[in-house]
């Protein structure tokens, strides 16, 4: 284009009523353009002049500028009946004859109108209403109209005049025929590039190309409502952490609609790995060429552009239009100039993917200004971001922050909960089965039957341990779990070999990479010292690429990989597989149980090839006994078998002391072994040693865990030597002797460890001058009978084994939530009568509020056992979270965390205390409330961590910090 003539005419078109207020806005943006307006002054379309006056009119000009809002406005007399046109109409398509520029703006959706005035008067207000939206229908199709407010009006036109007198095109501007056929080639390249999703199976070379828009399950994200603050966030926990009352929640399908309410102009959406951030942004893409974008909150008639930003090559000097055609160009092959000609288009939707994937914190604050100034230059344009949390906000000492302006609405992915899983599961196998099967209806059938066993798996067993829940929450880890089953029928009852086979299914997106071929047997060699490199650290879980590539390095040349460690990190970065990138330089495994898993595998391995040193491998093992960070990988070394490592590992377990602390993990290292030999234990009981009060402990349970196993003969071989133990502890496990104080057994099921608690006399409540004290603390004398009681809160890990057994119960809400679902830490979020069941399964009951305090008391009469932050965790110094069970100390009974880290509920009715001497109290027979105890995590207040506290909660609720513990009778449990 030549340029404007020195003396520009610029036609103003409209109705008159409902826009004569707008009116000299656009005059005024006219002028201010160095532009002439015409229309303004001498006629509207309300003052009814001719046809050919208003046709003639516009021919003279240079430029039509058309505001549209509700009315269809004048429509001129002698035209068909139901083919009438408003002189609007007619001279939009004069000015399209004649080739002129056309600027239409046309009113928000959600912008505010006078009702008296906006719409056309009855009679015909209904037709005229019918025929405006075919003349929209058809300069949409032609032209792509700029929404506008009544604040945003004159800059928006002006901007448009600017853009088109320096020959750089408008958001608004006309489409030429051969641009209109080179739009529709590049829709139909579009969704032929992104509207499928392609999932890589395994073994069976599992191929179906899935209908993205039919499997897309509509994500939850939460954003931040507190104005200030920090942008970055660790992960999706940490938001709901840190923000709490200072977040809300949305589905992302409707950010648009709440972003335009907020007076934002773009979006920033943050997510894990996994969590589908890409996978939405090509959810809008579809959305915008199949439905429309007007479906999505946005401007009708955008349309879409997908551009991920470490293509970007100078965000200093390239600019987006030459940025998109060098994109088209080599992903589309379309002519050289048409990423210029759709942005002189406007009205699209720029869908940035992966500002994380820009390398360098330095290099990816430009490429956030570049997009600010994207959005600034091109107002029309709705630009979407995608960022995985490491890659946002504070990004290290020395760093820029990365984060951009408040134009842009912040989202942060939520883990899929609720009926999400099970949705994507349906739609999952319905998609594959009938892409597989041209009888739909027996793929249909068959697809429903599968989908309904995969769902009744992930609510049961062992599936809803919280490893699982965590893996069920992301879209692509439970897209492995639904190719793992569908391969072999099920999901493996063994967690070692489900996450085998998930290693495998992610694996196997490496091999089908360009860049990445490598066999799965290879990757995992490759992959296994990452592991327990990382794994060594308590709670790593991501390392800089710097420290891995000495790690990595060494393993490539023993598969003999043509690339260096740097190209394999690189080609990780940009794909979400087993082991990614979670920021330009920090990487790590999609999920822990993988890293566990693989530290599992590769201990296992120089395992089998240390040979005499075998010992030595074992001991290093052995040293983690206890660890909570450990069990897991532990359990998993345990359970592969062939070869058994039970036996090795266990004769140097039995020598350490955390041999005698960790009943409940030998427990379960005696559920999950493959191979359970009971050599170790009787070795240990067979020595004779000095009197020492931790090499006893040790003896002890090394014959809890012959009984626990069965081991009949050993013992019945033993017995001689234990009868005659020079220490009590031992004889008391033998058949036939009397209780003592003390005692300490498991129940029947869920191995949880009890302590005898001898009966007695106290006084319950408090006396009026301790500090805290509440009203219903009256201060009595109670009698208590001798009672077990558990000698910890009922763990995660025990809960997740009646979990497996009762598939017919709810598992807890926050089943799920990484700051309470640890092994280890108490179990919260049941109710009541949960907790009461999983009691009567383990074999006995919940204690009573007597009971409770009897135990918690110990002998002592003061408002606690022992000094507050000795004994118990709460807001002070609990880091907003629960803590693994028994690290505070415990009271001189061995029970521990009586006090903080999770109230725990009680049998009994809340009601008021009796005043005299009461045995055994039960509470009272009915109620609205039953009774807490312990105080918890949460509470900052250090008087609520008494022995006497006492609070009422609703039994059919459960809470973020209310656990409980098991209690019995005397008979042996």
């Amino acid at each position: 284009m030549a340029g404007p003539p020195p003396t520009c005419r610029v036609f103003i078109s409209s109705t008159f009523q409902d826009i004569k207020d707008l009116r000299p806005k656009v005059e005024a943006a006219v002028k201010r353009a160095g532009m002439t307006p015409v229309g303004m002054e001498w006629f509207t379309a309300d003052d009814r002049p001719t046809v050919q006056m208003c046709v003639d009119r516009v021919k003279a000009c240079d430029v039509f500028v058309c505001l549209v809002a509700h009315r269809f406005g004048w429509v001129p007399e002698g035209q068909a009946k139901g083919e009438e046109k408003s002189v609007t109409w007619l001279e939009y398509e004069a000015a399209r004859d004649k080739k002129l520029p056309c600027l239409i703006f046309e009113i928000a959706r959600n912008e505010k109108v006078d009702p008296s005035t906006a719409f056309d008067e009855e009679p015909g207000r209904a037709e005229k209403a019918k025929r405006l939206e075919k003349f929209k229908e058809q300069y949409r199709h032609e032209v792509t109209p700029a929404p506008f407010t009544e604040v945003n009006l004159e800059p928006l036109v002006l901007q448009a005049l600017f853009q088109w007198k320096q020959g750089l095109g408008t958001g608004a501007a006309q489409d030429t025929a051969g641009h209109d056929e080179q739009v529709q080639r590049y829709r139909a390249e579009l969704l032929a590039a992104h509207g499928t999703l392609h999932i890589a199976g395994f073994e069976k070379a599992l191929r179906v190309p899935l209908d993205l828009a039919e499997l897309y399950i509509r994500l939850r994200a939460t954003i931040d409502l507190r104005g200030h603050g920090k942008a970055g966030f660790a992960d999706a926990r940490d938001v709901r952490e840190q923000l709490e009352g200072d977040g809300r929640e949305t589905s992302l399908m409707d950010a648009f609609t709440l972003a335009t309410r907020l007076g934002r102009k773009g979006l920033v959406i943050l997510g894990e790995p996994g969590s589908g951030k890409t996978t939405h942004l090509k959810r809008l893409l579809i959305g915008c060429l199949k439905e429309g974008s007007e479906k999505l909150g946005l401007p009708a008639g955008m349309l879409p552009v997908f551009l991920p930003l470490r293509n970007l090559e100078d965000p200093e000097r390239e600019t987006v239009d030459l940025f998109i055609e060098r994109h088209f160009n080599e992903q589309l092959r379309l002519p050289g100039d048409f990423g210029a000609r759709l942005l002189r288009r406007g009205n699209l939707l720029l869908l940035f993917d992966g500002l994380d994937e820009v390398a360098g914190a330095e290099r990816r604050e430009k490429v956030a200004r570049w997009v600010e100034r994207v959005l600034a230059a091109h107002s029309t344009c709705w630009p979407v971001v995608t960022c995985r949390f490491a890659g946002y906000g504070e990004q290290g000492r020395g760093e820029k922050e990365v984060r951009l302006s408040s134009a842009f609405l912040e989202l942060h992915i939520q883990p899929l909960r609720d009926e999400q899983p099970e949705d994507f599961v349906g739609q999952w196998y319905r998609l594959v089965e009938t892409g597989l099967d041209p009888d739909h209806a027996v793929a249909a059938r068959r697809a429903e039957e599968r989908a309904a066993d995969l769902i009744a798996t992930l609510r049961h067993r062992d599936r809803r341990t919280t490893r699982m829940a965590e893996m069920v929450g992301n879209p692509l880890l439970l897209a492995s779990l639904c190719l793992v089953h569908r391969d072999h029928g099920r999901l493996p009852e063994d967690r070692w070999k489900l996450y085998q086979q998930c290693v495998e299914v992610l694996l196997e997106r490496w091999r089908a990479r360009p860049g990445l071929s490598m066999k799965v047997e290879d990757a995992k060699r490759v992959l296994q010292p990452v592991a327990e490199w990382l794994h060594r650290e308590q709670g790593r879980a991501r390392a800089r690429a710097v420290d891995l590539e000495k790690v990595v390095a060494p393993e490539l040349k023993a598969v003999r990989w043509q690339g260096g460690a740097k190209d394999l990190l690189a080609a990780v970065r940009d794909d979400a597989g087993l082991l990614t990138g979670w920021g330009p330089d920090q990487f790590g495994f999609m999920h822990l149980s993988f890293q566990e898993y693989l530290t599992a595998c590769e201990l296992r391995r120089r395992a089998s090839e240390a040979g005499e040193k075998q010992a030595a491998v074992m001991a290093e093992v052995a040293g983690r006994y206890g660890e909570s960070w450990w069990q897991e990988v532990l359990l998993l070394f345990v359970a592969m078998g062939n070869p058994s490592f039970f036996a090795p590992l266990m004769r140097e377990v039995v020598k350490r002391q955390a041999f005698a602390e960790h009943g409940e993990l030998l427990g379960l290292l005696l559920d999950e072994a493959s191979a359970k030999e009971p050599g170790p234990f009787v070795e240990l009981l067979r020595q004779t040693s000095v009197p020492d009060a931790g090499f006893w402990q040790r003896q002890r349970a090394a014959l809890d865990a012959l009984q626990r196993m069965g081991a009949k003969e050993e013992l019945e071989a033993l017995a001689g030597v234990l009868r005659s133990h020079p220490w009590p502890g031992i004889r008391e496990r033998v058949g036939g002797l009397q209780l003592a104080p003390g005692k300490v057994g498991l129940t029947r099921k869920g191995g949880v460890e009890m302590v005898l608690v001898s009966g007695g006399e106290f006084w319950m409540g408090s006396p009026p001058e301790e500090e805290g004290r509440r009203p219903n603390e009256t201060r009595h004398r109670v009698r208590v009978s001798p009672f077990w009681l558990g000698r910890y809160p009922v763990t995660n890990e025990q809960y997740g084994h009646f979990l497996k057994e009762n598939p017919q119960v709810r598992r807890p809400d926050v089943w799920g939530d990484r700051k309470v679902n640890q092994p280890q830490q108490p179990v919260v979020g049941m109710t009541w009568a949960e907790a009461a069941e999983f009691t009567r399964w383990a074999g006995g009951r919940l204690p009573t509020e007597a009971e409770w305090e009897y135990a918690c008391r110990a002998g002592t009469g003061g408002p606690r056992y022992d000094d507050l932050d000795a004994i118990a965790w709460y807001e002070k110094n609990s880091g907003g979270a629960t803590h693994p069970v028994g690290q505070k100390r415990a009271n001189a009974w061995g029970l521990y965390d009586m006090l903080g880290n999770a109230w725990e509920w009680v049998e009994d009715w809340y009601g008021e205390y009796p005043e005299k001497l009461t045995t055994d109290p039960h509470g009272p027979t009915t109620g609205e409330a039953r009774v807490v105890r312990g105080g918890g995590w949460y509470d900052n207040d250090p008087s609520r961590m008494r022995g006497a506290i006492r609070y009422r909660l609703e039994p059919e609720l459960s809470f973020l910090d209310v656990g409980f513990r098991c209690a019995r009778g005397v008979e042996p449990p």
